[in-house]
């Protein structure tokens, strides 16, 4: 068998075939290098019957070993690296400046409630207190914590009606 022929038969092939795969013209090339290695080597061993379908078998192996090495990379690079991907998940200026407008406007409507409801409200809402803790904390009983919450959610929802459109516009 003719190693030079052989090469001149399919390397252009080979390499079209694996840049398919690979989405790469340069890997392809590296990996039709290290298929033709391959089949030199292996043909000072055995006959090779079918140059072609073992090159072919040979460099579907290789870009497929190739394309698992990238991916098992990609995914090492961002699980150590949280700065790489960091600015895929940071939103805009445009929508931290919509989230900064509708935070004000809920701190505004926050402020907006008598003392003891937006009290009780923050506490409830911000730090996840359960009404009997709220009652103890405020020093009142769970029913008038109730009415205070009520109040503040009645309050809180007629202010959010107001001001739909700002809050409508993500």
């Amino acid at each position: 068998m003719n190693f030079e022929s052989v090469y001149i038969n399919h390397q252009s092939e080979l390499q079209l075939h694996l840049s398919r795969i690979v989405d790469c013209p340069d890997i392809a090339a590296e990996l039709v290098q290290e298929c033709f290695i391959i089949f030199s080597r292996e043909a000072r061993k055995q006959i090779i019957e079918h140059p072609r379908g073992f090159l072919f078998q040979t460099a579907k192996n290789l870009a497929y070993d190739h394309i698992k090495h990238r991916k098992v990379i990609e995914k090492h690079l961002n699980n150590t690296d949280p700065t790489l991907t960091i600015y895929d998940e940071l939103p805009s200026t445009e929508h931290l400046a919509i989230i900064n407008e509708k935070l004000s406007i809920f701190s505004n409507i926050v402020d907006e409630l008598p003392d003891r409801a937006r009290e009780a409200f923050i506490l409830n809402r911000v730090y996840g207190m359960t009404y009997a803790e709220i009652a103890i904390e405020m020093n009142i009983s769970d029913s008038a914590v109730e009415k205070l919450l009520a109040r503040a959610l009645l309050h809180c929802r007629k202010q959010f009606k107001i001001h739909q459109a700002d809050f409508s516009n993500d």
